[in-house]
């Protein structure tokens, strides 16, 4: 997935009040790649869909939706 404004370069950390931000939608947030993820589990947890990863977490449409299929998959085999 390419890097864009909001995303940062992952140094280790999860943060998770920011997800937790994203996630909600209650303010744009800038999250590393695996934050980003966890925001998007998150959100198909309550159940979102891509549209709501794209929108909150500052995607386009097409990511976004890899993302929410990628989770999927990997919550399907749990």
């Amino acid at each position: 997935m390419a890097a864009s404004g909001w995303l940062l370069p992952d140094d280790g950390i999860i943060d998770q009040v920011a997800v937790d931000i994203a996630a909600a939608g209650t303010r744009p947030v800038r999250l590393t790649e695996p934050e980003r993820r966890l925001a998007a589990a998150k959100i198909l947890a309550a159940r979102g869909n891509s549209r709501d990863i794209a929108a909150r977490l500052h995607m386009h449409p097409g990511p976004a939706k890899e993302l929410a299929d990628s989770i999927r998959m990997e919550t399907a085999k749990i």
